[in-house]
């Protein structure tokens, strides 16, 4: 009999840029609970936000489930999508989500190009997110990273925002002594141009488990659909253990939504 894949977590992938048959694919391969984020498809109106958010709500949980993953859903004002009108009433109607289990995160918040608009929509974001008690998924952008990570760690410094619930996404070999130095999450994204998962193995085989998140953002461009069983692959021939590789696959992401196993 063929064993079982061994199960993992992915706290970012947008669900809606994935096919019935690749989600059950994913399943298929281990995935045992994902997190569906606000994706950054352009600035756009609140009403068109909000309902990308109703349907992240009420079409993508539904269909995660629908292929045996446990759906969760990060819902925010990303910074590449801020509305020019209605912001303050999409801020204001934000938490009444929060009322659905399945809404477990803030995300994805950050910086894109670091405008003073942008910070603002930030904090205001990480205000909520301290208020609702919510963990926080954090974009920083493919130019300028080093720069606008930075900023972006100056901020949440500035913010209540815990570190522990924290995740910092598409952080490089570059920024990722820079995030884990300020007890930030660090999201190691698996995907072409951002990291290898030997590279992210190499990480977790220095640093530990705790403290850094494996993501795939399948869904959004570009990506690899197996980001993640193929990164458990090369955990494994870096000699890391099973217990390690469950700390930080499966254990870890969800500890960090507040999530039983």
């Amino acid at each position: 009999m063929r064993k079982a894949p061994d199960p993992f977590v992915d706290l970012h992938l947008h669900a809606e840029g994935l096919s019935d048959a690749d989600l059950t694919t994913l399943s298929l391969f281990g995935l045992a609970a994902a997190v569906t984020c606000a994706n950054d498809a352009g600035a756009t109106s609140a009403e068109e936000l909000r309902a990308h958010w109703d349907g992240l709500v009420s079409v993508q949980a539904s269909r995660l489930k629908a292929c045996g993953i446990r759906p969760f859903v990060a819902l925010a004002v990303h910074p590449a999508r801020i509305p020019w009108h209605g912001l303050d009433d999409l801020l204001h109607r934000l938490p009444r989500y929060f009322d659905d289990p399945r809404v477990a995160a803030i995300g994805e918040v950050g910086l894109q190009e670091g405008s003073s608009r942008e910070e603002e929509v930030l904090l205001r974001q990480l205000e909520l997110a301290a208020q609702l008690r919510k963990p926080v998924i954090a974009h920083t952008p493919a130019a300028g990273k080093l720069s606008v990570t930075k900023r972006l760690l100056a901020i949440l410094r500035e913010s209540r925002a815990a570190p522990a619930k924290v995740l910092i996404d598409h952080v490089t070999l570059e920024t990722f002594p820079l995030v884990r130095a300020c007890g930030y999450r660090a999201g190691l994204t698996l995907q072409p141009g951002l990291l290898e998962a030997a590279e992210a193995a190499q990480l977790v085989s220095r640093n530990g488990a705790d403290g850094i998140v494996l993501t795939s953002d399948a869904g959004e461009g570009a990506s690899d659909l197996l980001a993640l069983p193929r990164a458990a692959g090369s955990l494994r021939k870096a000699g890391l253990s099973f217990a390690l590789i469950r700390r930080a696959l499966y254990e870890a992401p969800l500890e960090f939504l507040g999530a039983s196993a």
